[in-house]
């Protein structure tokens, strides 16, 4: 029996982040933007799903001007802009996603 399993919370690491990317539910991502003052929408959780399917492709979390072209490439022009993502993530935008998305913080992020 996993620790969800038994109702316990999921372990988190000393970025805020989850330890076992696999314990996410998007319940768990709704309760974090909450507290960021963050309601999600059908965008946000367009590139919260694409960022947790190139992480399981991959085992990483891409840099920003890749994610950003595999954006453009996956779910189209218009979602795959910098200025979106900073409208949706004002802070640190790929920290923030990652975090929703239940996925260790990016190493290439401070």
């Amino acid at each position: 029996m996993t620790e969800r399993q038994k109702g316990m919370p999921p372990e988190i690491d000393k970025h805020g982040h989850l330890a076992d990317w696999r314990q996410w539910n998007p319940e768990l991502a709704s309760a974090w933007a909450a507290q960021d003052g963050v309601s999600l929408s059908s965008t946000h959780w367009d590139l919260i799903y694409l960022l947790r399917e190139i992480y399981a492709e991959t085992g990483e979390t891409p840099p920003m001007r890749l994610f950003i072209r595999v954006i453009r490439n996956r779910l189209g022009e218009e979602y795959g802009q910098s200025r979106l993502l900073y409208r949706l993530f004002p802070d640190a935008p790929l920290k923030h996603l990652c975090r929703y998305a239940g996925l260790p913080k990016p190493p290439h992020c401070l």
